[in-house]
């Protein structure tokens, strides 16, 4: 995703369309313009995309049960790509290549696995980190050390953590003084950097820059840091709470091959300041004339002149011969949101990019410039859905010359890693994905009807249909190339028969084609989509606003396909429909006040509180967190004819600190049973709810705290009651648990499965394999677990799957 969605536009994200003659018919003239866009925007609700195996995937076990010392084997759904990569580093042996993500972690190039590890896993780890949400965010900067490529330093989750083999093993290097510190790796300032840069001769030299906090400074690996005191704090760039801009970015200087010992720093509306004793003390570069007051990217090119980017002037930059030259300014060049340059160690060559791709190629240190054109397409064993990326924004987060393989370039992306090789003389860049082995989809949903294939839903990406669950998906759903799929609900009436809330997260762009909330329904199991005909107007919003319904939660009939739910985000009014949305009525909660009388405050909660109950004809369960100004309506509303009339059942929060990630759960085949989770870490009762008369009473269930989610599999051999998988603890120990005996006693699963230590925001399971269950990630995508025969043990560093013994 761009980093301000507002700074884009619709045409952008199309590739340019193609005319139609107009069509007359009879006496009246009848318009009928086809606008064809054959890149990401196209979308018709007749159209038919490529057919998918709808079929579910095959049991890796025939035991149908429980049975003897059961094993369960884990892997990672193969979907692929999905997140943005933020930052690249590589060591100039080119022996190790990093990259970090903005929602999760960072990863490694593995040249004879051929494909990328995540580093920050339960395998990798300090103890200490194998936890709950142990690691549950992004790579705020990794980092190579130039003259020791087994060496990478990474900086996450307020901490600095080294290894000295590639990433296998971390140790804390910053454990104490004076960590952590506070830094947002998915900020809107993620693509700038570098914020850690290692002595490109004396490997335990590092230093780090942080937004808040200044600079630091490590002599040995990390065991000790000192604040560079002569490095102020950055500017703070905004009026929001805490500090609003980028990390002090921080360079050694190097003329050739020719390490000088200089540092530079760059400190955020202060500018530019240089070391000449490796980084333990800074005076302000001398400059005269203008000079930029933020920079993006920058490096040395090979004759020791810096260059940078900035967005803030909307300019390229060069400090050469004592001063800043705005060359934007000099040569002629564009204004443009800029968003990484690279230089070429072997040529006098610079590219810069601006953050949809466009940009200018120099072969004589910016003296000369031309622009250059790109394309892409999906390298050789990469997800083919990535062909998403081949439109005219190309979004750019960071850019690097491989400093071994001459003329190839490496670009961070919206979906994953390409690369380019670009020829002296050319200016054409034919970007190529490389994303296998990362998984950086921020999972939303995960919906399985019987027999069919399983369904994963994700922020930005879509819907993910998956017959085979070790083979990369195709394509995604609704055929759009940017829509985020909020949640996916089914009907037992039909199984075939899905609905959704599917909507644009680019709220600031891109509404053009009429598509930017897809909410719509499937009747063949996903494969194809059909918007609903109607989209209500909810109080306080307006005809014209594309998003004025759009996100929240939804849910069917159990009974009646036609009959629909929708709570939308924003807080705004509850609709439904028993039409299939031709037609919507507002949900009428008695006591309402104002126009916000809904329970789902921003479109990025991870919320699932609206349940329609599986066994019950015509039966919802809305759970309201009291908003202001709606006190009143907190606790759980029930209606039973479809919508029409709600009444109040409990009438006190269900459990403490639900307005955030609260899940509920209906129970299929069983009317009136729900389980309830707040799902947030920081209350003080985390207790996990249960109710076996459609939430007039609940109870809480024994020894079951911090649970993520809930979900209902096939019942054990002679079992009347669906497994019961979770995501939590249960006496204390986290792991994903299954009951097959209604919730009395649980079986650990595993502990981390895949070795993630991302943070569980929805649980699925299977309703007609026994055991097998999906876990969906905060920022890592999906796994899967089944019962299967493999050895268990514990968890290697970058294996491809887990194999766990199932404890009693």
């Amino acid at each position: 995703m761009p980093r301000d969605r507002n700074q884009i536009s619709f045409d952008q994200f199309v590739r340019p369309k193609r005319r139609w003659p107009l069509m007359v018919a009879g006496a009246g003239a009848v318009l009928a313009i086809a606008i064809l866009a054959t890149g990401s925007i196209a979308y018709l609700n007749r159209h038919a995309p490529e057919p998918l195996d709808l079929t579910a995937p095959a049991a890796l076990s025939r035991a149908g049960g429980p049975v003897a010392n059961e094993t369960y084997q884990w892997s990672p759904v193969a979907i692929g790509g999905g997140g943005f990569i933020s930052g690249l580093s590589m060591d100039p042996a080119g022996k190790t290549f990093v990259v970090r993500a903005d929602v999760f972690g960072a990863y490694i190039w593995d040249a004879k696995a051929n494909r990328w590890h995540q580093l920050a896993t339960a395998a990798t780890m300090p103890q200490v980190d194998r936890v709950q949400d142990g690691i549950a965010t992004g790579a705020y900067e990794v980092a190579v050390a130039p003259s020791r490529p087994d060496r990478i330093y990474m900086a996450i989750a307020g901490k600095v953590y080294r290894t000295d083999n590639r990433g296998a093993n971390w140790v804390l290097a910053s454990a104490g003084n004076p960590f952590p510190l506070v830094w947002d790796a998915n900020s809107s300032f993620r693509f700038y950097g570098p914020h850690l840069s290692v002595d490109p001769v004396n490997p335990d030299v590092v230093l780090l820059g942080t937004p808040a906090n200044g600079a630091w400074r490590s002599s040995n690996a990390g065991a000790s840091w000192s604040r560079v005191a002569s490095l102020p704090a950055n500017v703070d760039m905004s009026p929001d709470a805490g500090v609003q801009g980028p990390g002090t970015q921080i360079w050694f200087e190097t003329v050739g091959k020719n390490v000088t010992g200089r540092v530079f720093a760059f400190v955020s509306g202060r500018g530019m300041y240089v070391s000449a004793d490796r980084g333990a003390s800074f005076v302000q570069l001398a400059s005269k004339g203008d000079a930029p007051s933020t920079i993006r990217r920058g490096g040395f090119d090979r004759h020791g002149a810096f260059f940078a980017v900035d967005e803030k002037s909307k300019a390229i930059w060069v400090y050469r011969d004592g001063g800043w030259h705005n060359l934007s300014q000099e040569k002629g060049l564009r204004e443009g949101v800029y968003a990484a340059v690279a230089l070429d160690p072997h040529r006098d060559r610079v590219v810069v990019t601006e953050e949809g791709g466009k940009g200018y190629v120099s072969e004589d240190s910016g003296n000369t410039w031309a622009s250059i054109t790109f394309s892409a397409k999906v390298g050789d064993g990469d997800p083919p859905w990535l062909k998403v990326a081949d439109v005219p924004y190309f979004s750019t987060g960071d850019m690097m010359f491989d400093p071994v393989n001459p003329d190839r370039l490496w670009v961070a992306h919206g979906v994953g890693v390409f690369y380019a090789d670009l020829k002296p003389g050319e200016t054409a860049l034919s970007w190529v994905s490389q994303a296998r082995g990362i998984e950086e989809l921020v999972a939303n949903d995960i919906t399985q009807t019987p027999g069919h294939a399983p369904l994963f839903s994700a922020w930005d990406f879509g819907i993910h249909i998956k017959h085979d669950l070790s083979a990369y998906s195709t394509r995604f759903s609704p055929d759009r190339g940017f829509i985020a799929v909020q949640q996916v609900d089914w009907s037992p009436a039909d199984p075939n028969f899905l609905v959704t809330n599917a909507s644009d997260t680019r709220t600031g762009c891109c509404s053009e084609d009429g598509n930017s909330v897809m909410a719509g329904y499937s009747t063949d199991g996903g494969n194809s989509w059909t918007k609903f005909a109607t989209l209500p107007v909810p109080p306080g919003t307006k005809q014209d606003d594309p998003w004025r319904m759009s996100f929240g939660t939804i849910a069917v009939a159990s009974d009646n396909p036609d009959n629909i739910v929708w709570e939308p985000a924003f807080n705004r009014t509850p609709f439904y429909t028993t039409d299939r949305g031709k037609t919507w009525h507002p949900v009428e909660l008695a006591g309402a006040v104002g126009d916000k009388p809904g329970s789902f405050l921003y479109n990025w909660y991870q919320r699932k509180t609206l349940a329609a109950d599986k066994a019950r004809p015509g039966t919802f369960y809305l759970v309201h967190s009291g908003d202001s100004p709606n006190e009143g309506l907190v606790g759980l509303w029930r209606t039973t004819d479809g919508g029409a009339h709600w009444d109040h059942v409990y009438p006190t929060e269900i459990a403490p600190d639900t307005k955030f990630a609260s899940k509920l759960r209906s129970v299929p085949g069983h009317a009136g049973h729900l389980f309830f989770t707040s799902a947030f870490a920081h209350s003080g009762d985390t207790g996990l709810r249960r109710s076996t008369d459609g939430g007039e009473h609940w109870s809480v269930v024994p020894n079951v705290t911090r649970v993520d989610d809930v979900a209902f599999g096939k019942a054990a051999p002679g079992a009347s009651y669906p497994a019961i998988y979770i995501s939590g603890q249960v006496l204390g120990e986290y792991g994903i648990w299954r009951s097959i005996d209604n919730a009395r006693s649980w079986q650990r699963l595993v502990d981390f499965p895949a070795g993630s230590l991302d943070m569980v925001t929805v649980l699925g399971a299977d309703p007609a394999v026994f055991g097998r269950v999906y876990a969906g990630y905060k920022g890592s995508g999906f796994v899967w677990g089944e019962p299967a025969a493999c050895k268990p043990g514990p968890i290697k560093a970058f294996a491809p799957t887990q194999c766990s013994k199932v404890g009693s």
